[in-house]
């Protein structure tokens, strides 16, 4: 089999809906490599995922018919400071399951909680795992630090290397000079009694971009974020201390994107106190929403142009 969300989800890529535009797109999927989105990903009308400020290139995408009307498709987003990707967004699912659910769950299971690498499974790298698993439904989150090296040229001869072609390939051509690691989330959901679907998204950002702080070691196994050896950096620890705190609200707003049954939620208080203190950017999908509605009332005809211009000011307050 090609290229397959089964095992591109652990081989992590690396690497438009504007509030303002008039032009409204039914969704993100549609986009195409080296256009940009703004702010958030827009599955459907009912399902937006906040992004963080700024354009977010799309540098990879691939989709693939699996068999019958199954539909994998992956995407992968980057925001650059001139040449360098300072953060990345990719985001895969496999769609229309329901008919063969019964063949499909069983491999989903097996490449979320049984994979050699990576996964939904302790390993001496992660910084945090937290997951829900009941019967085939799973809810997983898992944080910890990507090392670049290591995962566009991977040493082990598993010839995982096929999968990070493409993006080998827009590096060198675009001239891009990639950073050694990033601070990254990466989670996975699946339950049917939501939708016929399997997700998987991914979020990551370098250490200097998201808390001016430059790595002293740069490989998975002898940075200083490591669990093993992050208590003998404090700096490096109050950097990670932050990133699980962003990690935990990245999640909340993907169990907000997928409307995860309130049973399947994670726990994430030992990281998230009720009291931490974070722009929750989940709101600005809402926003987007009334601001989609107020735009079709006004090209309807059932809003003037100036009641439009108020009630767009109210919503953007």
């Amino acid at each position: 089999m090609k290229k397959s969300l089964f095992v591109s989800f652990f081989s992590l890529f690396l690497f438009l809906t504007n509030v303002n535009s008039i032009e409204w797109k039914t969704n993100d999927w549609k986009t195409k490599v080296n256009e940009t989105i703004s702010n958030e990903f827009k599955s459907s009308k009912k399902m937006i995922f906040p992004l963080d400020d700024g354009e977010w290139t799309l540098v990879d995408r691939w989709s693939e018919h699996l068999f019958a009307a199954i539909q994998a498709e992956e995407l992968t987003f980057v925001r650059f400071d001139g040449q360098t990707p300072v953060a990345y967004f990719s985001i895969g699912r496999i769609d229309n399951l329901s008919k063969w659910i019964a063949y499909i769950s069983p491999v989903i299971q097996a490449s979320v909680f049984k994979p050699k690498e990576e996964g939904c499974r302790e390993r001496q790298h992660y910084n945090y795992l937290k997951f829900y698993k009941k019967g085939y439904a799973h809810n997983c989150m898992v944080t910890n630090i990507l090392d670049v090296k290591r995962y566009m040229s991977p040493s082990d001869s598993t010839g995982d290397e096929v999968f990070t072609a493409s993006l080998r390939n827009y590096i060198k051509k675009n001239n891009i000079k990639m950073p050694d690691i990033f601070l990254r989330y990466f989670a996975s959901y699946h339950s049917l009694t939501v939708r016929p679907s399997w997700y998987v998204i991914s979020y990551g950002i370098t250490p200097e971009a998201f808390a001016n702080y430059k790595p002293k070691f740069t490989s998975r196994d002898t940075t200083e974020f490591h669990p093993d050896k992050i208590e003998n950096f404090p700096e490096a620890g109050k950097v990670m201390e932050k990133w699980l705190k962003k990690s935990a609200q990245i999640h909340k707003n993907f169990e907000q994107f997928q409307t995860v049954k309130k049973y399947q939620k994670l726990d994430l208080s030992d990281i998230l106190p009720q009291n931490y203190n974070s722009e929750n950017k989940s709101t600005k999908g809402n926003v987007t929403k009334e601001l989609i509605k107020l735009n079709e009332l006004y090209k309807s005809g059932a809003l003037t142009k100036e009641e439009f211009e108020k009630a767009k000011k109210k919503v953007l307050k």
